[in-house]
């Protein structure tokens, strides 16, 4: 159990982030629910009737410096510290290559790079602080395994990847740690429907990953693997070491 610690989770107000924050929840951790979406407040609520520690939701942007500052700073200010985050907001424009706009290009890698980065930095200096902390960025099966028509998307993971490993090693001497989990094809709102039902009979396991299921890995980098760090742990159901 995780009791008295706390956690913040981006991206959390459906979907992996979500399932992370709940698993968190579970383990009796204080849990910070970020999102831009003002409904991340709602789903917070309803978590904290739920289970025993203190959870809220905090709308937050992490493609803005001052936002991320300012929720960072409210939630030390609330909480007193903060222990694990989940950096998982994200998304990304799905098209062969050569189809890709600038606009696609660019709104991917803002949101899932560049927001990875700001969040990143910003939690790290707290953490230099604080003296100690743990980070688990949400990287993608797509930077080993690529089924097709994710330049812009696999271009962004990657980079969370190298950004991952980059952090870890400059920071393994403070005790702050820095992992990556790449989620396999999980079932989410976001990609429900033709692109899960195209690629799932790739998937060695023959079904697609829960949200659930990929929480319980972020909690455990996040949480348990203290000696861990500058990695990429892979959920996947085999897709990456064979297909069937």
């Amino acid at each position: 159990m995780l009791e008295g610690k706390v956690a913040v989770v981006t991206g959390a107000a459906q979907g992996i982030g979500f399932a992370i924050s709940e698993e968190f929840a579970k383990q009796k951790s204080d849990v910070v629910l970020t999102d831009y979406n003002p409904e991340v407040t709602k789903v917070a609520a309803k978590l904290n009737e739920q289970y025993a520690g203190k959870i809220k939701g905090l709308v937050l942007n992490v493609m803005d410096t001052a936002s991320i500052k300012q929720g960072l700073q409210e939630i030390i200010t609330d909480y007193g510290k903060i222990d694990y985050v989940m950096n998982n907001a994200g998304g990304g424009v799905l098209k062969p290559f050569a189809e890709l706009t600038d606009e696609d290009f660019d709104k991917t890698v803002n949101l899932d790079l560049r927001g990875t980065f700001l969040c990143m930095r910003e939690e790290i200096k707290l953490f230099l602080k604080q003296g100690y902390g743990s980070i688990v960025n949400t990287s993608a099966l797509g930077s080993v395994y690529n089924p097709g028509g994710m330049g812009a998307y696999n271009a962004a993971k990657n980079g969370i990847i190298g950004m991952t490993q980059a952090a870890a090693i400059d920071y393994a001497d403070k005790n702050i740690r820095v992992n990556s989990v790449a989620p396999g094809l999980t079932k989410t709102p976001l990609n429900e429907g033709g692109f899960l039902d195209k690629i799932l009979p790739t998937v060695p396991m023959k079904r697609a990953e829960t949200a659930a299921e990929v929480a319980k890995v972020f909690v455990f980098v996040a949480s348990q693997a203290t000696f861990m760090t500058g990695q990429t742990i892979l959920s996947d159901g085999g897709v990456s070491v064979g297909l069937k």
